[in-house]
């Protein structure tokens, strides 16, 4: 398929922003490949019956285009009268590719299932990315009439039935070229503060808070810089707003040994990740999106060749030589584990896994049909 440059939607349960996770960065690769690239944001909360609406607009990215939508239906419609619902989305996808298509190609990331696939026109290729865990039935039917059904961890794709027509194919996160980049550069240490760093959205109701918070308080010789969103009117990808957040940022926001940077470019955040001395990753398995199978910012922290204490990650269980984490049986980070990487700091020489990044995996996942 590369031979031929596409028109691609790429549909996305989170908004283009700041913060950049997967389906950004194949978006940003598929238009240095030369294609069309239609970035579909989520849906807008107004709606107005049988009146679809779709706006464009340039993102920061050359050759990604915005779509923001507004639906013909109430999304609560969804639950509560499914046949209702999906006749008039049937209605919107028409309009959507009347007005943009015909797609050569389009690729799902919305485990949600707002946008069926299989509403598409035929002969749109179709793929569905499964980065996350399939937690809900409709998780699993956003799959349907994929031609191509991708996922960066074998347990998330073995929760998808074999279906003749759809291939399968298991991939890797990949890493932005920036993050490659910085990773050549060698470590220096500017200070004698131990630093440790974290990325992502704060505002996750799956992050070990208690956990995080104990670590933290335990440790007040160390730096935590923490990148991302903290602030719900700032983040792009979502996070809930509630009491319990709230009272969770507040007490990182006090912490003397905090630093809340808030949200900054992927080549922002390459660079600022280079001063980490370590790295940390702190997900409730058990409230985790993914499970603990894989996540997005592992092959960033990798590219460093600095030691991540992480809890439970499946892809990476074996690969003592760069994590240090619980075992299976107790899957949580625990504070003995944050102790073994202190510990290891002074001895510690870089080791870098071979990563591979999106341009790459871009060309794998098109070809592959």
């Amino acid at each position: 398929m590369l031979d031929s440059k596409l028109k691609v939607l790429l549909i996305s349960p989170q908004h283009w922003g700041t913060m950049r996770v997967t389906k950004h960065h194949y978006a940003v690769e598929l238009a240095k490949l030369g294609h069309e690239v239609y970035f579909l944001e989520p849906t807008e909360a107004s709606w107005k019956w049988n009146s679809s609406a779709f706006e464009l607009s340039p993102s920061d990215a050359q050759g990604v285009t915005l779509v923001r939508q507004k639906i013909n239906v109430p999304y609560n419609l969804k639950f509560h009268a499914k046949g209702v619902f999906d006749w008039f989305i049937k209605k919107h996808i028409q309009k959507l590719e009347k007005q943009l298509g015909p797609f050569g190609l389009v690729w799902s990331f919305d485990l949600t299932n707002a946008l069926p696939l299989k509403y598409f026109s035929k002969t749109s290729k179709k793929i569905f990315f499964a980065a996350d865990w399939p937690h809900v039935p409709d998780a699993v039917k956003a799959a349907d009439g994929a031609n191509l059904l991708v996922s960066v961890a074998q347990e998330i794709l073995d929760q998808y039935p074999t279906v003749s027509g759809t291939k399968k194919l298991l991939i890797d996160h990949g890493v932005a070229e920036c993050f490659i980049e910085a990773g050549k550069q060698p470590f220096v240490k500017t200070d004698d503060i131990i630093r440790i760093g974290m990325s992502g959205n704060f505002l996750r109701p799956d992050i070990d808070r208690p956990v995080l918070l104990e670590i933290i308080t335990t440790h007040s010789d160390l730096i935590f810089e923490c990148f991302g969103a903290f602030e719900p009117k700032n983040s792009n990808l979502g996070g809930v707003a509630d009491q319990e957040t709230s009272t969770f940022i507040n007490a990182l926001k006090e912490a003397p040994n905090v630093i809340l940077h808030g949200m900054v470019p992927p080549e922002t955040l390459a660079l600022e990740l280079r001063r980490m001395d370590a790295f940390l990753i702190c997900y409730d398995v058990e409230k985790d999106q993914s499970k603990g199978t894989n996540y997005h910012k592992v092959m960033e922290y990798l590219a460093y060749g600095r030691p991540i204490a992480t809890n439970y990650i499946s892809r990476y269980a074996s690969d003592i030589d760069y994590f240090i984490m619980p075992e299976k049986a107790e899957m949580r980070l625990q504070l003995d584990n944050v102790n073994k990487l202190l510990s290891k700091l002074e001895d510690w020489s870089s080791v870098k896994l071979e990563s591979k990044n999106y341009s790459l995996l871009t060309k794998t996942i098109i070809n592959y049909f």
